[in-house]
């Protein structure tokens, strides 16, 4: 069966994103105005890319200069399901205006193998087509265009050698603390520390061995298992921990304990 879903992430205005699997169906020659970077999450796309065919196996990435002219097509029988984003060259522009980092939206590689890479980018995508916090699609945005442009494309690979701001991460790991209840959103983080996305998230990840993001939620879902065990319900704590919806709170609680809130109050 074939679908597609493409969509905008409000938050996003600059980046259009695509979920699709094809078993049949075969792009014509064309091109992207924005760069276009995808994730093969099964099967292999063939496409005729820079006057050569190329194979995309499953857990590969590909990389679309803006511009450049391709096909798309199922490259074997059970065709293949991906995920796609068209990043507005604009809006990488504009992430990367305070980091004073030179940046040509082109990268050099076709086919990336990065798995690292790979699951950062499936959680972004995922963080735009579900509901999360500001901090998560900021800072995994930030944190896939930084590995992109310094692993293949123009920013030297060495920009980020030597010693990191360690009061940043403290200062932000206090933020945190202090409002783990809110929204908090990277631009916050980065009034309160003075750094630039790119490095207090650097710093932080330096410093505890997660990002902003990932502890935000931490502490969000402590909180949350706290509250419960008190004996609050699951809407009570959910609103409490600044959770948007009860999807959204049964999704990290699960995903941080292993069983559903409401599971966990009734053990």
């Amino acid at each position: 069966m074939e679908t597609a879903k493409i969509w905008q992430n409000e938050y996003f205005s600059g980046v259009e994103l695509l979920s699709a699997s094809y078993n049949k169906f075969k792009f014509a020659k064309h091109w992207h105005d924005e760069l276009a970077i995808g994730l093969i999450e099964d099967g292999a796309e063939g496409l005729f890319y820079r006057g050569q065919n190329i194979v995309v196996p499953k857990n590969h990435i590909i990389a679309i200069n803006p511009s450049e002219i391709h096909t798309g097509y199922a490259s074997c029988d059970e065709g293949w399901r991906y995920r796609m984003f068209y990043f507005d060259l604009a809006t990488i522009y504009q992430k990367f205006d305070k980091s004073g980092l030179p940046v040509d939206p082109v990268l050099d590689a076709s086919v990336i193998h990065d798995f690292e890479l790979l699951t950062e980018l499936k959680q972004l995508h995922l963080a735009l087509e579900n509901t999360s916090f500001d901090l998560t699609k900021d800072s995994l945005f930030a944190v896939v265009l930084e590995k992109l442009f310094t692993r293949y494309g123009s920013i030297k690979s060495n920009y980020n050698s030597g010693k990191t701001d360690d009061r940043s991460a403290w200062i932000t790991r206090e933020y945190l603390l202090d409002n783990w209840h809110l929204n908090v959103s990277l631009e916050q983080l980065e009034g309160e520390t003075g750094q630039s996305k790119f490095k207090l998230i650097r710093a932080f990840k330096q410093a505890y061995g997660i990002t902003p993001h990932q502890f935000l939620l931490l502490v969000k879902t402590h909180k949350a298992k706290q509250l419960l065990a008190r004996g609050n319900s699951c809407v009570e704590t959910s609103l409490a921990c600044g959770f948007y919806d009860q999807s959204h709170f049964n999704r990290n609680f699960k995903r941080a304990f292993g069983i559903t809130p409401k599971n966990y109050i009734f053990r």
